[in-house]
């Protein structure tokens, strides 16, 4: 302690301060050391918390985008493929439309070509029986009498054989 005087400090007064200081320091620690470091730790906490969170949200937004193109990708595959069977549904469509349109204008043709036959063979029948009746005519006035049915027929059956030649 003499080595103390010796320098001109009190030990009394140096315990004193020593204790003050001891005093100081465990109040600082309790009341502001220990709450910022918590208040530090707290905060280290969270900014650590933010960037796993932003990390995350930076693997989803590359997940959700590239969800994105492979929807995308597939809904022009399907759009295509749809475009594609349509123009297929069309063609099969129109062909067979061509095809039913020919069925029928075939129809229609035979059906005319029928008709114009019925035309032609009614037009010869008319026409035998009006040539038969001319021919009848005709060989009354020639002969200027009667002839019999029988004979009648017969000549005029040998007419119309010499016209079908």
């Amino acid at each position: 302690m003499e080595a103390l005087d010796s320098l001109g400090i009190d030990w009394k007064l140096f315990i004193a301060q020593v204790v003050n200081f001891l005093i100081l320091l465990f109040i600082l620690s309790k009341l502001l050391y220990k709450p910022l470091l918590k208040l530090f730790d707290e905060r280290s906490k969270k900014i650590e918390q933010g960037l796993k969170d932003a990390e995350i949200s930076s693997k989803n937004l590359e997940q959700a985008e590239k969800e994105a193109e492979r929807i995308r990708q597939n809904a022009y595959k399907e759009a295509n493929e749809l475009l594609a069977n349509s123009k297929k549904e069309a063609e099969e469509q129109t062909k067979a439309i061509i095809a039913d349109a020919h069925k029928e204008a075939e129809k229609i043709i035979t059906r005319s070509s029928e008709e114009v036959i019925n035309m032609k063979n009614n037009l010869v029948k008319e026409t035998r029986a009006q040539i038969s009746d001319l021919l009848t005519l005709s060989l009354d006035k020639i002969t200027s009498k009667k002839l019999d049915v029988k004979t009648r027929d017969k000549l005029t059956k040998e007419a119309i054989m010499e016209l079908d030649k």
